[in-house]
């Protein structure tokens, strides 16, 4: 113990030598137009909290946090950058990561094989350009769930059957973006045929009939009187919230303000099954990356603050401060899945055992190109809207991702 003391206060006096570094960090927040203090009050409380503990670290450390839109994110990322004032770190999710990377806006990570060795590599390929390099360092995963109004829906559907029957008595509501329908893609296990295509110049019949069966359900889920398509997860938020709907998909970094806004009457639930009875959690990666106008002293305060946030011990404390997200540590998440809303589902997500590698990297190579993303989104539109029969879908997604081979 003493010395741990006599390290700490030669690190101390160490650090009073140096200059402050002021970090300046931007977030982004969903699908929002304008940001209110009640944006910063949600996340005041884990941020000082992650912020004080870097600065007991390394006093010098100066972080300021920004809140922004998704709205026009890239655009003011650009301007930043462009007039030599960007942001020093980026905490986003994995897919505009690397929408960043590929506009030149943020700096690779440089990662050693000892701090690969916790992060399962499913994790890390959402967040590796097709050049290979690692455009941002996961942090956390949100688990997508289903929010409900328990007075409303007392018990919530376990199956898309159990959904169907159940929406003669209740209003259910889902987003159209992949994002947030890729889940349902899994329920009828369309994974191996969207893989396969991507690997193979044929389909064969029995992928072609899966793709058409989970675009056929989306479909009949349309028709459904009480099933509504929103264009975005905040529509869907709203819906829950004023009462027009009464059973939503959700993810659980929205746990705590629906929660403020519903109280005991919000109900929390895994997502219904489908055919494939051993579908496994839906997450979406929250990932750190770094800006392109640091100092050097303020790259490395940025990377100290990085290292810091994804050891094992610190993950486990602010998963279980917020209750609302999964470690990507997997020393840290066999601690607290029982704690974290959908954890213990989503921790078959780290053992390879349970969903082969291969299987994971699918929404990977998937989500990281955008060709592919674009896609799939637009024949799953064209099929919801009517526009096209879900045999024609399937074929527009089946001969759009060979063609991308």
């Amino acid at each position: 113990m003493g010395l741990m003391a006599g390290l700490l206060s030669g690190c101390s006096a160490i650090d009073a030598l140096q200059p402050p570094a002021v970090v300046d960090i931007v977030r982004t927040i969903d699908n929002k137009a304008n940001i209110t203090t009640q944006d910063y009050d949600q996340l005041e409380d884990i941020s000082a909290l992650v912020f004080q503990q870097i600065r007991d670290i390394d006093p010098q450390i100066h972080p300021q946090l920004q809140l922004s839109s998704r709205t026009r994110f890239i655009d003011e990322i650009r301007e930043r950058t462009e007039s030599g004032f960007g942001p020093d770190l980026i905490i986003t999710d994995s897919e505009t990561a690397l929408t960043l990377y590929r506009s030149r806006l943020i700096d690779p990570i440089q990662l050693s094989e000892q701090d690969r060795q916790d992060t399962p590599q499913s994790l890390l390929d959402l967040v590796t350009a097709k050049d290979g390099a690692l455009v941002a360092r996961p942090v956390n995963q949100f688990v997508q769930l289903a929010c409900f109004n328990k007075e409303r829906l007392p018990t919530a559907p376990r199956s898309l059957e159990e959904l169907k029957q159940s929406s003669s008595d209740a209003t259910f509501g889902m987003a159209v973006q992949l994002k947030d329908l890729f889940w349902s893609a899994e329920a009828f296990d369309a994974s191996p045929a969207l893989k396969a295509a991507m690997d193979s110049p044929s389909t064969v019949q029995a992928h072609r009939e899966k793709v058409t069966a989970w675009l056929r359900w989306l479909v009949d889920s349309s028709y459904q009187q009480n099933i509504r398509f929103l264009n975005n997860q905040g529509n869907l938020r709203d819906g829950l919230i004023r009462g027009e709907l009464d059973w939503i998909t959700c993810w659980s970094n929205n746990l705590r303000g629906l929660k403020q806004k519903l109280g005991d009457r919000l109900g929390v639930t895994a997502l219904p099954k489908g055919p494939n009875q051993n579908r496994t959690a839906t997450t979406r990666l929250e990932v750190w990356a770094l800006g392109r106008n640091s100092s050097p002293l303020q790259r490395r305060k940025a990377l100290l603050m990085l290292d810091f946030v994804t050891k094992p011990w610190a993950q486990k404390t602010y998963s279980l401060a917020t209750n609302n997200a999964m470690p990507v540590s997997q020393k840290a998440a066999t601690v607290v899945a029982s704690k974290i809303p959908g954890g213990n589902e989503a921790l078959r997500n780290y053992i390879s055992a349970e969903r082969p590698l291969s299987k994971m990297r699918v929404k990977a190579r998937i989500f990281r190109d955008p060709v592919r993303y674009d896609t799939i989104s637009d024949a799953l539109l064209d099929t919801i809207y009517d526009i096209q029969t879900p045999e024609q879908g399937a074929e527009q997604i089946l001969q759009g991702l060979r063609e991308k081979r």
